[in-house]
């Protein structure tokens, strides 16, 4: 269903939830930490007001995640009667993945999202937040929900995540006054730093070397781009989203002004991660289908490997 371009206000999607007794939160495809702490939070503050609540998504967490209990309930086959759909952190109906055929057929749809999106759903709030954690944290508020130790780690994961560790240009005041309360209620803070920053398995490490191995320099070192194939997953006994973390290295190089890091999901078929300093990467995902955020952005690119390298970087010249 599409919707009128008009934002739902927090005191409205509160309102709406309220008056839900069944509700379905959709994480978008290629889970991160801020739609799945979005999610959770939003599923364990629902609960407290007797809802029935379930998470759903198309593509299987990444291994790190699993460390975090609530997680497990999360499901990639769709089942079950709801009174509501909320796409949970998805700018377009594309990043609800498989799930989008059944989600805009729906009736009761919600978006809360904080990427500046498209207008999908019945509802949407839409806030040109840092996370979307940060609305859901206002949601919490606006239903005289306790912030518990539990609910205080999933907000700060999406807070934290999406800022970067409150490193990229989108940390505000208001991320720190956040993180503050939630650092009061408990959330765990220590443990979240080390799993989405520092924590890397040795596989993985290898992984990197691959793909260091694999970076080409583009436009005088302004693009830094690098590469894996299926048969360097295959290699080192790892599945796709294991690549997640390596587009850091390549924006990381002191001349970059674009990193990307291409991962072959199926047989000629690319997911694309770019970075950017001072540049917009999501509009070169856009040219492909993607999207995302202005420094931080994603899409899939089908064809031969080289085919797609040069296609990126013809894009990518148009403004660099």
């Amino acid at each position: 269903m599409k919707s009128e371009r008009k934002t739902t206000s927090v005191s409205q999607v509160a309102e709406l939830l309220s008056g839900k007794q069944r509700i379905a939160l959709f994480a978008h495809t290629h889970p991160d930490g801020d739609t799945i702490g979005s999610c959770i939070a939003l599923a364990l503050a629902l609960r407290k007001l007797g809802k029935h609540v379930d998470i759903f998504c198309d593509m299987p967490m990444e291994s790190k995640l699993s460390v975090f209990v609530e997680v497990a309930s999360i499901s990639t086959n769709f089942s079950g009667k709801y009174d509501l759909f909320v796409a949970v952190d998805c700018g377009d109906i594309n990043r609800v993945g498989e799930f989008s055929g059944i989600y805009s057929k729906f009736a009761e749809t919600l978006t809360i999202d904080h990427h500046g999106g498209e207008y999908y759903s019945k509802y949407n709030c839409l806030k040109p937040y840092a996370s979307t954690c940060q609305i859901i944290y206002e949601l919490v508020k606006e239903l005289q929900i306790d912030i518990d130790e539990q609910l205080a780690t999933y907000l700060y994961m999406g807070l934290c995540t999406d800022t970067g560790n409150f490193a990229h240009n989108n940390t505000d005041k208001a991320c720190f006054m956040m993180a503050a309360e939630l650092c009061e209620r408990g959330a765990h803070m220590e443990q979240i730093n080390r799993v989405f920053f520092k924590d890397i398995s040795l596989q993985e490490t290898k992984l990197l070397c691959r793909a260091l191995s694999h970076m080409r320099t583009f436009y005088d070192g302004k693009m830094m781009l690098m590469y894996l194939t299926q048969t360097d997953l295959e290699e080192f006994g790892l599945k796709f989203n294991a690549s997640s973390f390596l587009v850091q290295y390549a924006i990381n190089i002191d001349t970059a002004k674009v990193g990307v890091c291409m991962t072959e999901y199926a047989p000629n078929v690319y997911k694309v991660s770019m970075r950017g300093k001072d540049f917009s990467v999501r509009d070169v995902c856009k040219e492909f289908g993607g999207g995302g955020h202005v420094l931080a952005s994603a899409c899939m690119i089908s064809g031969f490997l080289e085919d797609v390298i040069e296609k990126i970087v013809r894009v990518v010249g148009y403004t660099i």
